[in-house]
């Protein structure tokens, strides 16, 4: 097999792979999906093709997520 049609299967089977995964953990909300698949590097269009959304929500909800995930647990902002 030619290196780029190789590339292309191991893409194909690391979406199968975190769909699997969603499945088994009985994930259904559509964040819980893309955090998923965010872990496996798949592109937002692929997600959104997935998932039926926009490409952008799909990247507002992975900024989104990335934030929610960087922020220290157990501290609040005062205001």
């Amino acid at each position: 097999m030619h290196e780029k049609a190789l590339d292309e299967l191991r893409r194909r089977l690391d979406i199968l792979i975190a769909l699997t995964l969603c499945e088994l953990e009985h994930r259904t909300d559509p964040i819980d999906v893309i955090d998923v698949l965010r872990r496996f590097d798949i592109e937002p269009r692929e997600v959104a093709s997935i998932l039926g959304m926009t490409p952008n929500a799909v990247r507002v909800a992975r900024h989104r997520l990335r934030r929610s995930h960087s922020k220290p647990r157990g501290l609040t902002k005062k205001r």
